[in-house]
């Protein structure tokens, strides 16, 4: 009996030093990049930067013409507009830069990732620029932080085109409304790559629109030092609120542009954000059947061709 107990207690150990050596090598192959080893690879020769408030903000301009400021999806980076950039840019002034907790721009000092700080960022970038006005075009988490400067700047926006945007009632995933538990923030640490595939794709209708490059791409990003946690932050602190009150305060002409198959938030609720723009100079809404949330991805030359339309007839 007492050998059984010996040979037992000694399969315990192995297992639980064979998990401990699982965790440690599942933490170190998942370690945190350096921004400067990111940056040499994803920063190219028309990277700029400016410190805002302890904040390294990660931005490019490009082209010539009336300013568009373009502010990309939760999870992606600035490099989502690549071929919305190399048509735009032909006619207008592109802005674009990385959110914080994202891509090269990472995390902010301050802990603070609700949508009042991203448009005092926002305000400081184009006050950096000196752009008085500019149109804002925003994708999802992007879309919000566009919305929220649209109804707090409204002097400063000349058009405004919102993206599968959140912040209508009754998210589509319940489990949006509830708080993160603290131990989730160490398994959003240590996501594999190999995770990080059918964790994008889930939110396109196609997924092939996401490439193994891509995930690669966004997997070293969402590594960069600091962001991860930053993620956690900034999702454990959301929370569902009213925002017809805000929407009433946007005067500027707005597009809405809804993917028809968007697994994350229904297109009824592009009928909700046009029929709450009661202030709006104007609004118009394109739908696009077979495409999901990413529509900047899933179909870039008919969006950007779309919102090229709307813009070029801004005042």
């Amino acid at each position: 009996m007492l050998k059984v107990l010996r040979w037992a207690m000694r399969g315990l150990l192995a297992l639980v030093l064979l998990l401990l050596l699982g965790i440690a090598f599942l933490w170190w192959s998942n370690r945190d990049i350096p921004m400067a080893e990111l940056e040499r690879e994803y920063g190219g020769d028309d990277l700029r930067r400016l410190e805002v408030d302890g904040v390294n903000l990660a931005y490019r301009v490009s082209g010539e013409g009336p300013p568009v400021v373009l502010l990309h999806s939760h999870f992606y980076t600035m490099r989502q507009w690549q071929a919305w950039t190399e048509q735009l840019e032909k006619h207008f002034t592109v802005i674009r830069y990385d959110l914080t907790s994202h891509g090269l721009t990472g995390a902010d000092p301050s802990g603070d990732y609700s949508y009042a700080r991203g448009v005092q960022l926002l305000t400081a970038l184009l006050d950096h620029l000196g752009i008085e006005t500019a149109a804002l075009v925003g994708s999802s988490t992007g879309g919000a932080v566009a919305r929220h400067f649209a109804a707090t700047h409204p002097d400063r926006v000349r058009g405004l085109v919102l993206i599968n945007t959140p912040g209508m009632p009754r998210p589509a995933n319940p489990h949006m409304e509830r708080g993160m538990p603290g131990w989730a923030g160490y398994l959003f640490y240590l996501l594999p790559e190999g995770l990080f595939k059918p964790f994008l794709a889930a939110a396109v209708a196609d997924p092939a629109t996401i490439s193994d490059e891509l995930v690669h791409e966004i997997h070293r990003m969402y590594r960069g030092e600091g962001n991860r946690w930053a993620e956690f932050e900034r999702m454990s602190t959301w929370e569902p609120s009213d925002i017809s009150a805000e929407l009433q305060l946007i005067s500027a002409p707005t597009l809405i542009m809804w993917g028809e198959e968007n697994p994350q938030l229904p297109v009824a609720h592009a009928d909700l954000y046009r029929e709450q723009l009661t202030n709006a100079a104007s609004v118009d809404t394109v739908i696009y059947p077979g495409v999901g949330h990413v529509i900047p991805l899933e179909i870039p030359g008919r969006s950007a061709t779309d919102a090229q339309t709307f813009l070029e007839q801004l005042p």
